[in-house]
């Protein structure tokens, strides 16, 4: 079975507020059917936090590169 974990971003707006929502979630197929399934709600996070967690998942298949990088690595745009 082949998962496939990705972080989401789900903005609600009530009248003068927007909500944000940052879920770890993986894909799974299952009986032929694309499932998903929410691991973790990491809206209180840091930006930096959540960054790190997209940067690992993002070379998962290589996680020696996250040690090359710089300590302070630097968070540009929404997250």
């Amino acid at each position: 079975m082949v998962v496939i974990m990705y972080l989401t971003e789900i903005r609600s707006h009530s009248k003068n507020t927007t909500y944000r929502c940052i879920l770890l979630r993986e894909t799974y197929r299952q009986g032929g059917k694309v499932k998903n399934r929410t691991l973790a709600n990491l809206s209180h996070g840091t930006p930096g936090e959540i960054e790190a967690i997209r940067l690992a998942l993002a070379h998962k298949g290589d996680l020696s590169v996250l040690g090359s990088l710089p300590e302070a690595v630097e968070v540009r745009g929404r997250v």
